[in-house]
């Protein structure tokens, strides 16, 4: 369901998808979206020139085009990668090559489809930090459809659990990750601080460092 929600909100489904669609959607502004495998998304020679790809189809003047680019390898942290193959590259540097080539045609809204899915730790770091980062240096807004608890509880403003085809809840992670009981009866995943916190009798943290920074308190 959140990877077909994505395609909706990017408007493309069900025009490719097929399937209804019912009730309505409303998008304000540009949206871009970054697919979950990373693989099928890179077809060319040089990181550069996956990001300029994207910008040679929205006939970016030469000049803006290459103040994007360099502007996309700096916030995604890939200018020492520039002339490497996308092939070549780890799994965590192809998404934030992907993160890159989306950036620079300037959406408005970002969409990721499990951005750190069949990552190692070094990777998905990777990831959560380039996303990160975009919340302080550009004003896009990220939609995450994500698995991993923990990256969703570290990273999101706001949380929707969707169960039962529609949004079930929704609120700050530490309202929605704290009620365990209600996750786990939805097959929903759960970060284990979260758990943590219930087995102390606590609902003040739902993350490592929230963790940390209660049980020091």
């Amino acid at each position: 369901g959140k990877t077909t929600l994505l395609l909706i909100l990017a408007g493309l489904a069900p025009r490719l998808t097929g399937g209804t669609l019912a009730g309505a959607v409303s998008v304000q502004g540009r949206v871009g979206m970054v697919f979950q495998e990373p693989e099928g998304q890179l077809f060319n020679p040089t990181v550069e020139m996956e990001i300029a790809w994207g910008l040679e189809n929205l006939a970016v003047p030469r000049a803006a085009m290459v103040e994007r680019i360099d502007w996309a390898l700096e916030t995604c942290g890939l200018a020492h990668l520039r002339h490497r193959a996308p092939g070549t590259l780890s799994g965590g540097e192809q998404k934030r090559t992907l993160l890159a080539a989306t950036l620079a045609m300037r959406p408005d809204i970002l969409l990721l489809d499990e951005p750190v899915s069949s990552l190692d730790p070094l990777g998905r770091a990777e990831v959560l930090r380039a996303i990160d980062d975009l919340r302080t240096r550009t004003d896009v807004t990220v939609i995450m459809a994500e698995n991993d608890a923990d990256s969703v509880a570290d990273f999101a403003g706001r949380v929707l659990a969707l169960h039962g085809g529609g949004i079930a809840r929704e609120g700050a992670p530490r309202e929605i990750f704290i009620d365990t009981g209600w996750l786990d009866g939805i097959g929903a995943p759960v970060p284990p601080a979260a758990r943590l916190a219930r087995a102390l009798g606590r609902d003040d943290f739902v993350t490592y460092q929230g963790a940390l920074a209660a049980l020091k308190a």
